[in-house]
Parts: C-alpha cells; sequence; structure tokens
C-alpha cells in the first residue's frame, strides 16, 4: 500500500510539472504581434499597408494578435521613410521579422528573395505568379527542408479564393478538369470587343486608360499570365510540377472585331480559356482564344472579371468568381494570407505540416498539343470563283477534318474575295493544322491565312 501512495504522489507531481509547462510555453508561443516585411511597395504593396491600417480590428478579431508592418524595402525611398529599408537582405536576416510579403515582379530578385527567406526561417506570402510557376520545385522543396509556409492565393484569380479552394475545400477530390478566364486585363478587352464593338488596339487602349492594363501588356495579351496561373493551379491538383512550357499558348492580339462580331452571329462570344484537362493519356493542357456558346458560365464573366471551373470526380463542377485585376482585389488577397498564415505563426504550428502536397520525384503525363481534340472556327478569305470550296473541303477531308456548318460571306473590301466560314465537328487538333498549313501553302485558294479558334464545350 506504502509503495502505491508514493506512485501516486509521484504521478499528481508530474502532471502538475506538465501543466505548468504547457502554460508556459503557451504564454512563451503566443506572440505579442506578428512583424511583417514587405519587400516591393508598388501598388499592391501600397494596398496591403492600407488594408492592414484600417483593418486593425478584424485583424486582431482573426488571430488575436495584432500585425505589425516593421519595414518596407522598394528600389527607391518611400513615403513611410521611418520603414524604409534600402537592401532586402536586411529584412531577410532581420530576426525580429516573422513573415515576409515579396510583391517584387519578375523572375529575379524574386526566386532569391523568397528561397533566401525561407532557409531563414521566414515564413512568406507572395503574389508573383511567374516566379512560382517558373520555380515551384526549388521553391517548395526548399519549404519542406526548412518547414516553414509560402502562400500564394493573391497570385491566381486575385481575389478569388480558388488556391484555399483546391487545396483545402476539394482536398479530398480527384481532380478530372480545371478551366477558366484567369486574366483581368485580357478578358476587359474581349469585353469591350464584343459589347463596344470596337477594335482590338482601340479595346486595349481602353483598358490601359482604366487601369487594367499595363503600358507594355505583351505579358496579358500573349497569354503567358494565364499560363502560369494554370500552371500554379495544375501543380497543386495533381501534386507535380507542371511547367509552363508543358502548356500549349496563344494569346488575344490576333483578334479581329470581324471574328468577334462573326461568332456573336453563330451564337458565340470569344473568351481566352486556360485548360488543363486529366486524360487517359495525360494532361491536355492550353491557353487560347475559345468560343464559348451564350449558355456557358463564362459568358457571363465580363470585364475584368475572373472565373475557374473545378470539377472533381465526386464533387462535380465547382465555379469559382471574383475580380481578377485591380489594386484592391489583389492586395485583398494578399492580406488575407498574411491573416491566414498568422494564425499558425502565433502557435509556432507554421510549416510543420507541407502546404503544398508535392513529390519532386512524381512524373505528370502530358498529352502532346496535337493529340487534343476540339471543334474548331474557321475563318477563310477566299478568291470569288468556281471550285474553290470544292478544294477546301478536299483538303479538310483528306485530313480528317469534318464539317459541321459552313457559311459563304462577301467581302466588302473586295468583291474579287468572298469571305467562308466553316463550324467543325471534333478533330485532332495536329489533323487540323495540317490541313490548314496545306491551304495555306495553296496560293490559288486563299488571299490570306486561314483563321481558326479552339470551340469550348
Amino acid at each position: 500500500m506504502k509503495f502505491v501512495v508514493k506512485t501516486w504522489h509521484y504521478k499528481r507531481f508530474i502532471c502538475l510539472l506538465e501543466i505548468i509547462a504547457v502554460l508556459l510555453i503557451g504564454a512563451d508561443m503566443k506572440k505579442r504581434y506578428i512583424n511583417v516585411g514587405i519587400i516591393g511597395y508598388g501598388t499592391v504593396g501600397k494596398g496591403v499597408v492600407k488594408i492592414l491600417e484600417e483593418n486593425k480590428k478584424i485583424v486582431i478579431r482573426k488571430i488575436g494578435t495584432p500585425i505589425h508592418v516593421k519595414s518596407i524595402c522598394d528600389l527607391v525611398p518611400i513615403d513611410k521613410s521611418e520603414l524604409y529599408v534600402k537592401n532586402f537582405h536586411n529584412i531577410i536576416k532581420d530576426p525580429e521579422i516573422d513573415l515576409i510579403v515579396v510583391l517584387v515582379g519578375g523572375y529575379e530578385p524574386a526566386r532569391t528573395i523568397i528561397v533566401e527567406s525561407l532557409k531563414e526561417g521566414k515564413n512568406v506570402v507572395t503574389a508573383n505568379k511567374a516566379v512560382l510557376a517558373r520555380y515551384w520545385d526549388q521553391i517548395f522543396t526548399t519549404a519542406q527542408i526548412y518547414q516553414r509556409s509560402i502562400y500564394y492565393e493573391a497570385s491566381v484569380g486575385g481575389v478569388i479564393p480558388v488556391v484555399q479552394g483546391l487545396s483545402e475545400g476539394l482536398a479530398s477530390e480527384e481532380i478530372l478538369e480545371i478551366k477558366g478566364i484567369l486574366n483581368g486585363t485580357t478578358n476587359f478587352i474581349l469585353s469591350e470587343m464584343t459589347k463596344n464593338k470596337v477594335s482590338y488596339e482601340q479595346a486595349l487602349k481602353n483598358a490601359q486608360q482604366a487601369g487594367f492594363a499595363e503600358a507594355d501588356p505583351s505579358f496579358d495579351v500573349n497569354g503567358i499570365d494565364t499560363a502560369n496561373k494554370l500552371a500554379i493551379l495544375a501543380s497543386l491538383a495533381w501534386g507535380g510540377w507542371i511547367k509552363v512550357k508543358n502548356i500549349s499558348v496563344r494569346g488575344i492580339s490576333d483578334l479581329n472585331i470581324e471574328d468577334v462580331l462573326i461568332t456573336q452571329d453563330f451564337g458565340y462570344n470569344i473568351k481566352l480559356i486556360g485548360s488543363a484537362q486529366k486524360t487517359r493519356d495525360g494532361v491536355d493542357l492550353s491557353v487560347q482564344p475559345c468560343l464559348v456558346n451564350h449558355e456557358n458560365i463564362f459568358v457571363t464573366v465580363e470585364n475584368e472579371y475572373n472565373a475557374v471551373m473545378i470539377k472533381g470526380k465526386n464533387s462535380g463542377d465547382v465555379l469559382f468568381y471574383g475580380k481578377g485585376a485591380g489594386q484592391q482585389p489583389a492586395a485583398s488577397a494578399v492580406v488575407s494570407d498574411i491573416i491566414n498564415l498568422s494564425k499558425f505563426i502565433v502557435t509556432n504550428t507554421a510549416g510543420i505540416i507541407p502546404d503544398v502536397v508535392y513529390d519532386n520525384r512524381k512524373k505528370i503525363k502530358i498529352l502532346p498539343t496535337g493529340k487534343s481534340r476540339a471543334s474548331y472556327y474557321l475563318r477563310f478569305t477566299i478568291l470569288d470563283k468556281p471550285g474553290i470550296l470544292s478544294k477546301i473541303f478536299k483538303i479538310l477531308g483528306d485530313f480528317k477534318v469534318s464539317i459541321a456548318n459552313l457559311v459563304a460571306l462577301p467581302d466588302i473590301y473586295n468583291k474579287d474575295y468572298g469571305r467562308v466560314i466553316i463550324i467543325t465537328q471534333e478533330t485532332y487538333r495536329q489533323n487540323l493544322e495540317k490541313a490548314l498549313k496545306y491551304i495555306n501553302a495553296t496560293k490559288s485558294i486563299v488571299k490570306s491565312v486561314p483563321f481558326s479558334m479552339k470551340i469550348e464545350n
């Protein structure tokens, strides 16, 4: 009995010590505030600081701890001189900073800042989709090795919580397909052309005046921005690394207002669609202007708005919709990442479990571009004389491209030529490209290069 009593007292003593330890550790773990360093103080950076200042009460309600912007680095001195740091290495090395917000564009020094921050034990928030898409392997491998988190919601779709939705809300799903309008600039341009019937050049000017297009819009209008975002979503969905070079990319700069007007008569609008579809032979990846019929949900997505449709095996279609361009939507997404990541920083648990399930040994099979199947809209400018149409029909037939619909129109600019619009049946892309190349090489048939566009089902 004496032995039992002693054992009982000993256990009580040990339990009491454990409770005291937990209380002491918990008090130490609960940080009084989160120190943030911002690198890149452009339009979005200023928006981030503004929202953090205006929403202090919301921040405390969400995480129980204030967020304090301690330092800001930019190429030139900023309006908040007391926070200005000239060299970003000083922010990375600052032991008091818990989280670094990377808002510089391009590949370098963005990659260096992110990787070095993770190695230095800092958690990271970024809106830079280009650096994530190109260095996905290095960035997330580094994050896993050093057990730190990197949040990047603002890199895809502006304010739309599609990254969180894909990684958390659809965590149990086998993802079958991702399709979306992922660039606010191009969607604004296409909306202008569709609604106001203006040329591409005029629509681009309107987008620049509205603040949705850069002075050099090539990154957006050539489809590269959309491809970066699609690569991020596809990599997240399938647990590997989808590279931008695996994506067939075509922009909107060669669009003609004539095609916008003609396709409307056929019951279609034109949208720049990023698409990743899982097939038996690999993932089919593309970014290209597509025709969407007037019953398609993407038709209702106008101006700077974005939309992403994700199809899961059990969930079916899930739609994410919201503003994809502009200072405040992007800044709002960055601040949301700061708040969500800070919830884990206050308890020293950020990065213990990887945020991105990524195995650099996993290889994702990519469907060759030519093996992609779809229906297409074709426009030919032909010589107005007998026998031309039959030649086009024969060449298309020889390459196994079947015709679903055809309309012949006069060329209002030259009476010697005519317009031929063809809607094809579903066909392999490689077959269509070979047929169009052959037709274009036969100068006695067409006046200019045949124009083609995918029809989105």
